[in-house]
């Protein structure tokens, strides 16, 4: 029974997901989410009830992806580089995700068009801060005399702006393909190259 339960709110995520991304949370109905997931309003309106309730359940499954940032720890004994491109790996793998797209680009849409929700947004943002974040790992590289860094936190936004440049904002503004494997690679590539380039001990 749990299983069946289970489909049923994936399925209505998914349906609100497509509405949200195709009429804006304004103008999409509860009704319509219900006709396309496949369930009665009943149903639909048990699981989430309100269009802000479902829409923020679709947030948070947008900010889970974000968390893979927080696991990160610098080893001493490792190899920079190797762990740099492991950690760009990790973010362009998130960022050419179909579905993370999709969530990107609707969140933004909606971002956007209201105040109130991108306050919520940098709420819910703010709540990821802490933890292992690749700002902590460069302070770290940097107390190992590994890295040279004065501003970790403009650093760490340079390094994954020049990998949005490439795997990201291309495919949310202009609707480009995901990109290719062989994109992936090289915007890896470049972003950790300049990145030494730049703060690595000379």
């Amino acid at each position: 029974m749990a299983k069946v339960a289970e489909i049923k709110q994936e399925n209505i995520i998914q349906s609100a997901i497509n509405i949200f991304a195709e009429k804006g949370l304004e103008q999409a109905s509860m009704e319509a989410i219900a006709k396309q997931a496949e369930v009665s309003k009943r149903t639909l309106y048990k699981y989430y009830p309100t269009k802000d309730s479902l829409f923020s359940v679709i947030v948070d499954r947008l900010l889970e992806g974000c968390k893979v940032m927080k696991t990160l720890s610098f080893d001493e004994k490792s190899d920079v580089r190797a762990q740099l491109v492991a950690i760009a790996q990790k973010e362009v793998t998130l960022l050419c995700q179909t579905e993370f797209l999709t969530l990107s680009r609707m969140v933004m849409t909606e971002c956007i068009r209201s105040n109130v929700i991108a306050n919520i947004m940098l709420e819910r943002l703010q709540n990821l801060e802490g933890g292992y974040s690749f700002e902590q790992w460069i302070d770290n590289a940097n107390t190992a005399d590994k890295l040279a860094v004065s501003h970790p936190q403009i650093a760490a936004e340079q390094f994954f702006a020049s990998l949005k440049a490439v795997v990201f904002w291309p495919q949310i503004l202009m609707h480009q393909p995901i990109a290719s494997e062989e994109q992936q690679q090289l915007a890896i590539t470049c972003a950790v190259d300049q990145f030494l380039a730049a703060y690595a001990v000379k």
